[in-house]
């Protein structure tokens, strides 16, 4: 679990702005970072610098992001128009705010359900440098 520990420590340190998001229902995880890095060349260009970090629970998908100040109306954006295309079946906020402290507790409460699945990718992000 060193990758987990690695997204961990840059949502920690990156952005002074944070979304946490669960997906429920069918989640098309291989279009979620695709897509979302389409839109934000497209329609948010002023979203630079930003990390994500995604794992499996055994009733959901939780999704984190750490970035500037406009990356929480391109994430709100993106995941209405995520349910609209069939990316994600229902996509709830669980956390947007400038507080680390609170981001951190709240996606430490969350990976208290990571729940991994046999032969499937079960987390995954924004790529990592070199450690």
């Amino acid at each position: 679990m060193p990758t987990i520990k690695r997204h961990i420590e840059t949502l920690q340190k990156e952005g002074f702005h944070s979304v946490v998001y669960e997906l429920r229902g069918r989640i098309d995880l291989k279009r979620l970072g695709r897509h979302f890095n389409m839109m934000l060349k497209r329609r948010h260009p002023d979203v630079t610098n930003y990390h994500f970090f995604w794992f499996r629970t055994k009733e959901c998908v939780i999704v984190s992001y750490v970035g500037n100040m406009f990356l929480v109306d391109a994430v709100e954006d993106f995941m209405n128009k995520a349910i609209q295309i069939g990316i994600a079946g229902t996509a709830d906020e669980v956390f947007s705010g400038r507080d680390k402290g609170l981001f951190m507790g709240k996606l430490k409460q969350c990976l208290t359900h990571f729940s991994p699945k046999p032969s499937t990718r079960s987390y995954g992000g924004s790529q990592l440098g070199p450690i």
